[in-house]
């Protein structure tokens, strides 16, 4: 749904299933927000900061949209204009006291960052926090993920910031913004309907055309396939039981983070083989299961599951923003593993992975949401909430009993690693450089441990998110990945570039 008019380029956009499937699932325990922190030289003035994110949310239309919910679930919600858009409801200001320490900071952000955003506004929220003892300034961006395209809230704030400190403003559309009226009951149940019935026919004619082409239909049928079989894997092949996952998540959140060269992950991949997100995925995983050694983890055989999120939205859907996201599921060993060897299991499980074409095939499963009737999908996504609530009492439970010295299998997916490209020149907001940007992964069900990869200014960023009760000693963990990197490293130095990498 989008319509145009002389005030406005969108006026409401339905969410697809995927973006409704991330409203559904949410919960005060397991808040659908991803974000950022992100450290600036020196102290940006507040004024300063609202001024410059105002001149530039006309690039951004959906920030000034909230979600219009449809009685009876008859549609899902959309987004809509919202007439009592105030920018000082989504930006703002936290004074800390003079000298605070960068893990000062960073406990207030964590704990900004804890609630749900309200329904009742747009999806987003930026908090500036000044007093840190460097002079910096930082800002906790967040973002719901059915407001982000792809999965990284870095494209969806990029028109936020600019190339040069001296950068003027962009220039504004001459018409301003005129927001357009909230639909009233009556407009928005037959708006619903006519969506619900234009996107029937729409299935019906793809159906019609796939009769047509016995080659594609072919070709979808046996994705389809491919896709069963990745999640019958998920749901009856065991995985390590990693600590992690012995629990379900409350809202609180635990972070560190590092930062290495971009530079060094060339050449590890010049030397050792694969490509940089091979690497990245090598550094993970071996990090995870030294971390599972240090605790004295028995896999038993069991591998670790990492879920990688991957975009596969189509170039010419232009501007439009929605989810079109599948996911890998990588296993790889959960013992400690030398550098090479690592590196070599993580790329022959790529190449699995490619094959399989598990994402193409994981991806037109996740079309099928739409089919689902959205009264189902907000039924199904209440009761399963409840069911984990209710598993959480018994894990609580079942952690205070003996454990006979065995462990219970797990199944699913230990921890998920989003890894997203970036910017690699400097940037800067209301002309103050931008120095770091660390990710804040959204945390779920019973994965407590996420990391996400961000790209910036020639460096990679390795964001690292734990829920504090299953994860105390999150610093180990980066500890580990701070060692692998290492190992990775020293490796490719004392190997050399490959032959065929030099030329």
């Amino acid at each position: 749904m989008a319509a145009q008019n002389s005030n406005h380029s969108v006026v409401g956009r339905r969410l697809t299933g995927l973006d409704a499937a991330y409203l559904y699932a949410e919960s005060a325990a397991t808040p659908a927000h991803s974000g950022m922190l992100l450290f600036f030289e020196g102290e940006i003035p507040f004024d300063k900061l609202i001024q410059h994110i105002g001149q530039r949310l006309y690039l951004l239309p959906r920030y000034r949209q909230r979600l219009a919910s449809v009685p009876f679930n008859l549609a899902h919600a959309s987004l809509e204009d919202d007439p009592a858009f105030k920018i000082e409801n989504h930006v703002k200001s936290h004074r800390m006291p003079a000298g605070s320490s960068e893990a000062d900071i960073i406990q207030s952000a964590l704990k900004v960052f804890e609630p749900p955003l309200s329904r009742e506004r747009p999806l987003w929220e930026i908090h500036a926090f000044t007093g840190l003892d460097s002079g910096r300034t930082c800002l906790l961006m967040k973002i719901h993920q059915c407001l982000i395209e792809g999965v990284s809230p870095v494209e969806a704030t990029s028109a936020l910031f600019d190339l040069r400190a001296d950068a003027p403003a962009p220039e504004p559309p001459p018409h301003g913004w005129t927001p357009h009226p909230l639909p009233g009951l009556a407009e928005t149940i037959l708006t619903a309907i006519h969506d619900l019935l234009e996107e029937r026919v729409d299935a019906a004619f793809r159906a019609q055309e796939l009769l047509r082409s016995p080659k594609e239909l072919a070709d979808r049928t046996g994705m389809l396939g491919d896709a069963a079989r990745s999640l019958s894997r998920l749901l009856s092949q065991p995985i390590v039981a990693a600590p992690w996952n012995a629990g379900m998540v409350t809202p609180r959140r635990s972070l560190v983070w590092s930062r290495y060269p971009f530079t060094d992950f060339r050449a590890i991949r010049n030397s050792l083989g694969g490509t940089v997100n091979d690497v990245v995925l090598a550094m993970v995983s071996e990090a995870a299961a030294r971390y599972l050694a240090k605790h004295d983890c028995k896999p038993g055989g069991a591998p670790l599951r990492i879920a990688s999120p991957v975009n596969v939205s189509f170039e010419e859907e232009g501007g439009s923003i929605g989810n079109r996201v599948s996911v890998i599921f990588s296993e790889v060993p959960a013992v400690p593993m030398n550098a090479s060897p690592r590196l070599d299991a993580v790329v022959q499980e790529a190449e699995r992975i490619k094959t399989e074409r598990e994402a193409q095939s994981l991806e037109l499963l996740a079309e099928s949401l739409n089919l689902v009737p959205p009264g189902l999908m907000g039924l199904t996504s209440r009761l399963t909430n409840l069911g984990l609530d209710f598993v959480g009492v018994l894990g609580k439970l079942a952690s205070a009993l003996p454990t006979a010295g065995f462990g219970i299998p797990a199944f699913g997916v230990n921890f998920m690693a989003t890894n997203a490209p970036g910017v690699q020149v400097p940037q800067y907001m209301a002309g103050h450089l931008l120095l770091d940007v660390i990710g804040l992964p959204p945390l779920q069900a019973n994965l407590g441990y996420g990391i996400s990869i961000l790209g910036y200014n020639q460096n990679l960023y390795f964001g690292m998110v734990a829920e504090p009760n299953l994860m105390p000693d999150l610093d180990v963990m980066r500890a580990c990945l701070d060692e692998a990197f290492n190992e990775l490293k020293r490796a490719a130095e004392s190997r050399g570039p490959r032959a065929e990498a030099t030329t």
